[in-house]
């Protein structure tokens, strides 16, 4: 790069392999953007009005500047109209009265345009220069438009004589500037930096941080007007020299970046992109000709990143009442009414809706000998709602070769106003609309994206929305066969409608659960669809339930004999433990084979390596957790006294298996791992045996 920062840049040697080539490597229009010379250098571009102001090394006659050793002139900032009536016109100097015996930009502007922040040496007023001097560091200065001049330009109060502030970038608010520093402090080599505009004053620079800077080289910063951050780096993997990511905030804190695809980046140097708000077209620099130069883009399909998770609608629950009233069994029942038509007897009852609503629910006493409700216990309104996301439609598991529909018209997004549907089906395959259809080559599990882009707003920004699921493909047929459910309280009707089949599993060793669509039956009077994978939820009150019953019990356990038939019916209730939902109980089943298969040689703590035999195991449990992201997971060893003295080992054995989910998109605060001692005679083990456990956490 021949740029006047080139002596504070490193240059990788080594070229990484381009792993990021796919599908969507053509999915960009790209072009040398026609103000660019061949022979000149042009790079680091801006919005300014109804064009470009970028830094280049052509000659101009306006000012006498000082070259460099390799014969080219030093960087001024030029102009050029990309729209409107001037559109054609040559570029031409910004700005007189900002040029300066050295290198000039990049530049940012701010308020309307009429706050021009750009990067020059500290001290400029010496009329000779040492291009190979260093001591004269770099800053950053800020000038106000007063009419149709420049004003004298402002240092940036954290200029410094003792390390280079370059490269500014403007949020469109104004209210945070972020800039390229090699202060001490930072990851290595140059680093981001932000300060927040506090009462008319730029806070302290905070460095972003290790999910952006490395100890590498991060450069060419520009925050997009939708707010998210594209940057250079030389420091994460890419395709070689400089190549661009970007990143968006949520939370306060950076997601992980993403790398922009080619043909922007390629095995060259590639930096100073800029974008409008959606990221359809902007202009980046490259010295993939040799100079570098100014290149315009457009893209032909949206990029999404940092999706959400699919989330799975809930429309199955337990319902049952607190309050207890002693009942006449042989010439009274209790009975629900849902408010759908579904009516079902019982003080508890599991119960599926078809979608959202508002239903009246009901718990009557019903009299036996006449059908009608002798009193009515409980009544309200129950409001079932979707969660509001993007909601992607198709099967868990599929064949090779074999079509999938993918749909998008479960996606409830009420205040979006929605221009498309984009899908991304993880194996370089891109398509658009709100119902698809899709086939895959090979093997595997693949992550499908939704993304969704609304109509633009009244600044031309659109809103991005995507979210991800992951699913199954296999090349043999016989995978998906169904098997035998274990537990005969959890058998369901078998249907097959379509596409989709259903099948009874049997939780074994040897074998998984396949998650299938099933039926519930009501009592014969009618049968309600649900998943398998849909969380029966319990109403919070349970937890108070339990509570006044266990009051109650203490009181009522000395009158058994004066009132034996209350008082065994709440015992009764206090023993019995509530129904568990189908999804927890068969996941909890699931954990249990899953847990007996893992053994505790698989893992050799002290190297922190796992063996091959864990690997199958382990990538079943990674699949439970992320197709049910409520759901967190405690990991215990369980060690006998005889082996008491290995407790650091086992931590470090749960701790690899955490590493192993958390690397693979697990949240770590999912995640709980612990080292029980325990005597293992008691269990009817031997005494030396140690033991690892898989166990939701319920508290």
């Amino acid at each position: 790069m021949n740029r006047f920062f080139t002596t504070i840049l490193l240059v990788l040697s080594i070229l990484f392999s381009t792993f990021f080539a796919s599908g969507q490597a053509d999915n960009y229009e790209v072009k040398q953007a026609p103000f660019s010379s061949e022979k000149d250098d042009e790079y680091s571009s801006a919005y300014y009005k109804e064009g470009l102001v970028f830094c280049s090394n052509r000659r101009t006659d306006l000012f006498v500047t000082f070259s460099t050793p390799e014969d080219k002139e030093l960087f001024n900032m030029f102009y050029v109209p990309i729209q409107g009536d001037s559109l054609g016109k040559a570029p031409a100097i910004l700005s007189v009265e900002l040029m300066t015996n050295f290198n000039d930009g990049p530049a940012c502007f701010g308020a309307n345009d009429s706050i021009i922040l750009f990067s020059r040496n500290n001290e400029v007023n010496s009329k000779k220069r040492d291009t190979k001097d260093d001591r004269n560091k770099l800053g950053i200065f800020t000038s106000h438009l007063i009419g149709t001049v420049w004003n004298e330009p402002k240092a940036f109060e954290y200029n410094s004589k003792n390390h280079h502030i370059t490269m500014p970038s403007l949020s469109k608010d104004g209210s945070q500037l972020f800039f390229v520093s090699d202060m001490s402090g930072g990851f290595g080599g140059l680093d981001i930096y932000m300060c927040e505009k506090v009462n008319n004053t730029w806070s302290k620079p905070i460095n972003l941080g290790n999910e952006i800077n490395t100890k590498g080289n991060e450069s060419f910063p520009f925050i997009s007007a939708s707010g998210e951050l594209f940057f250079a780096s030389n420091g994460h993997k890419g395709l070689g020299g400089l190549d661009i990511f970007s990143s968006i905030k949520k939370n306060g804190k950076w997601q992980k970046i993403l790398p922009i695809k080619a043909p922007i980046n390629s095995e060259f140097d590639d930096f100073g992109l800029i974008t409008d708000c959606n990221f359809e077209s902007g202009y980046f620099s490259s010295n993939r000709k040799g100079n570098d130069d100014i290149y315009e883009f457009r893209t032909k399909f949206p990029q999404f990143s940092n999706c959400d998770t699919l989330k799975e609608n809930q429309y199955c629950f337990l319902f049952y009442d607190e309050y207890y009233t002693p009942l006449d069994t042989l010439n009274t029942y209790y009975e629900w009414v849902f408010g759908d038509g579904m009516k079902i007897k019982g003080k508890e009852a599991e119960h599926c809706y078809e979608g959202p609503g508002n239903y009246e629910v009901e718990l009557n006493i019903i009299d036996k000998r006449t059908g009608e409700v002798f009193l009515q216990q409980t009544k309200y309104e129950f409001e079932l709602l979707d969660f509001e996301q993007a909601y992607i439609s198709c099967v868990d598991e599929s064949l090779s070769m074999h079509p999938i529909k993918f749909e998008a018209s479960k996606t409830n997004l009420p205040t979006v106003d929605i221009a498309n549907y984009y899908w991304d089906f993880g194996d370089g395959f891109l398509d658009e609309g709100i119902d698809v259809n899709h086939y895959y080559n090979r093997e595997g599990d693949y992550k499908v994206i939704l993304g969704i882009l609304s109509e633009k707003d009244s600044l031309g920004c659109r809103k991005k929305i995507c979210v991800e699921k992951t699913i199954t493909i296999n090349d043999n047929p016989t995978a998906l066969i169904p098997m035998n459910l274990e537990d005969s309280n959890l058998q369901r009707n078998i249907s097959s409608t379509g596409e989709s089949f259903i099948g009874q599993q049997q939780i074994n060793e040897t074998s998984f659960r396949k998650s299938k669509l099933v039926q519930l039956p009501s009592n014969g009077i009618s049968t309600m669809k649900a998943f398998s994978l849909v969380f029966f939820e319990s109403f919070e009150k349970e937890k108070q339930f339990a509570k006044e019953y266990e009051e109650m019990y203490e009181d009522f356990e000395h009158d058994l004999n004066s009132n034996p038939a209350k008082a065994l019916a709440l015992k009764s209730h206090l023993n019995s433990r509530r129904k568990s939902n189908a999804k927890m109980h068969l996941i909890e089943k699931e954990l249990q084979a899953l847990s007996s298969q893992f053994q505790c040689s698989y893992i050799e703590a002290e190297t922190q390596t796992m063996s091959d035999s864990a690997t199958p195991i382990l990538n079943r449990l990674l699949k439970i957790l992320l197709t049910n992201p409520l759901i967190e997971l405690k990991i215990g060893v369980h060690i006998s006294k005889a082996n008491s003295g290995n407790f650091d080992i086992a931590g470090k054995a749960t701790q690899l298996i955490a590493d192993y989910l958390v690397e693979r998109g697990v949240d770590t605060v999912r995640l709980r791992t612990a080292v029980y001692e325990t005597t293992f005679e008691e269990a009817g083990m031997k005494g030396d045996m140690n033991r690892l456990e898989f166990k939701v956490i319920k508290e």
